[in-house]
């Protein structure tokens, strides 16, 4: 019985012990083809081939050094200006960046980038001003160099240039604030303004002299159009006409300033003796009581008449007040005004007209002029904006070129303004009017060299606010706190309700 028993538990045990059949072949393989495995696979594969083609494209931008200007004002974007010096030069100019390893400006160094991706002629090389002490004296520059300056060469003509990183990057003082005890500073960037005018510099080989006229109270010149002019290989030097003998033998241009006072007979001579001899001039007027008959002679014998009093608009082509007027370019503006895109205000504008009877040898042009319904307020200390009796009748014109060929070949140029008050600094250094260019303008229709030279203005590097009225903030609130969360909210349900029907 015990045997019998044992065998049965051992058969028994057998029979529970016994493996399962395996499963059946080919289970493995299907569950490859499943849509779930499908699914997680193709996701797989995109992320992979995005995750190269970001890669590729790093690398391809990376090599060709491809960047977007998105700073505000397009800071080291080159204007249409450069761009046509750079494409007009054939010889191949040099930037040496004076800077040690590590200490480079980084505003200064991506303009200096900008040059280089804008023309094949141009290079740049840094040089530790430390370890090449004596570099500058290859280029017979005297100054000292400092860290972040830069020398502009054409080691062709072995011709140079010093621009000072401080120039290029510098800060003004503002004390306008009434309500702060300290002053703000300002930050500015200039390196495209002084490269530019360095290049024009070597390039030319050659520098603009004008002279302005002093002794009869005239204007000053702001800073602002020093500056620009400097740029321009334009100097400037004072010139006092009672005690001079004469012009001048290297003034190009002679600049008459807002005088208030008239021109003794012996300047009107002399001034005259050098327009004759193919001298160029630029005449900026000024309202006065005096009796300016000297004056008013220079700019009669080419052609140019003017009057005292003070023009006054009624149609609308005025800034604020009548007397501040606001010029259209005239029919024969295209040559010398024809880039100016924005407005001009001249405050206090004289009288001007082309005379009727002129010399065959001159050629007279219209440059800015006033509406019809303008007229001349020949007394304006009567109080009153209104036309009254004695008062002329326009249209004028507020800005006049006279050229005469002389038969020596050379060329008198006379450019003559209504009013010397639109170079004030309030206007010139104003980038929402064309003011300075207009100076500039005519001092370019003057210059010796066939290009016209220009000046970059500096960029400012001051951050701007944007201010609400309570009324928009809470629009902008309830769009960003409320609506914007919502939408998403909505697009996430439905989705979600388009993938639960599926």
């Amino acid at each position: 019985m015990s045997i019998e028993n044992n065998e049965n538990k051992e058969a028994a045990t057998t029979e529970t012990t016994t493996p399962k059949a395996p499963k059946k072949s080919g289970s493995i393989k299907k569950s490859f083809q499943t849509g779930q495995f499908k699914s997680g696979a193709y996701s797989s594969v995109v992320t992979v081939l995005v995750i190269a083609l970001v890669i590729v494209l790093n690398l391809v931008v990376g090599k060709l050094d491809l960047s977007t200007d998105l700073s505000k004002g397009n800071l080291f974007t080159l204007s249409k200006e450069t761009k046509k010096i750079l494409k007009n030069s054939r010889k191949d100019i040099t930037f040496y960046y004076m800077v040690s390893s590590g200490s480079e400006n980084e505003y200064i160094e991506n303009v200096l980038k900008q040059y280089k991706k804008a023309s094949k002629h141009i290079s740049i090389k840094k040089v530790d001003p430390v370890a090449n002490p004596a570099f500058a004296s290859k280029y017979d520059i005297t100054d000292d160099v400092s860290s972040n300056d830069v020398i502009v060469a054409v080691d062709a003509d072995k011709t140079a240039k010093l621009v000072s990183g401080s120039e290029m990057y510098y800060t003004e003082q503002d004390n306008s604030g009434s309500y702060s005890s300290s002053s703000n500073s300002n930050y500015y960037l200039d390196a495209e303004g002084q490269l530019t005018s360095a290049i024009q510099n070597v390039l030319s080989g050659s520098t603009t002299k004008m002279y302005v006229a002093t002794g009869h109270s005239e204007v000053a010149l702001p800073d602002t159009l020093t500056k620009a002019f400097a740029k321009m290989n334009v100097e400037t030097a004072d010139l006092e006409l009672l005690t001079a003998e004469k012009i001048p033998d290297d003034c190009n241009i002679l600049m008459i300033n807002g005088p208030t006072s008239d021109l003794a007979d012996n300047e009107k001579k002399i001034v005259l003796d050098y327009l004759k001899a193919g001298g160029n001039a630029i005449i900026n007027l000024s309202y006065t009581t005096e009796k300016m008959t000297n004056l008013e002679e220079v700019l009669e014998y080419y052609g140019i008449q003017s009057k005292q009093g003070i023009i006054c608009e009624t149609s609308g082509k005025y800034y604020y007040y009548p007397n501040f007027i606001v010029p259209e370019l005239g029919t024969d503006a295209s040559e010398m005004l024809g880039d100016l895109q924005g407005y001009i205000i001249m405050p206090n504008a004289v009288g001007m007209n082309v005379m009727s009877e002129i010399r065959s040898s001159l050629t007279m042009k219209q440059l800015l002029k006033t509406s019809d319904s303008s007229y001349l307020k020949v007394d304006p200390s009567s109080g009153s904006s209104e036309k009254e009796n004695g008062d002329v009748a326009g249209p004028f014109y507020a800005g006049i070129s006279a050229t005469e060929k002389l038969d020596n070949d050379k060329e008198t140029k006379i450019v003559a303004y209504a009013s010397a008050s639109t170079f004030d600094e309030k206007y010139a250094s104003s980038g929402q009017l064309e003011n300075t260019s207009l100076l500039k303008s005519a001092v370019n229709s003057m210059l010796t060299t066939k290009e016209d030279k220009v000046a970059i203005d500096a960029k400012s590097l001051g951050v701007s606010s944007v201010s609400l009225t309570p009324v928009m903030q809470l629009v902008w609130a309830a769009v960003l706190i409320i609506l914007l969360p919502l939408a998403c909210l909505l697009c996430g349900f439905v989705i979600w309700m388009m993938r639960r029907k599926k």
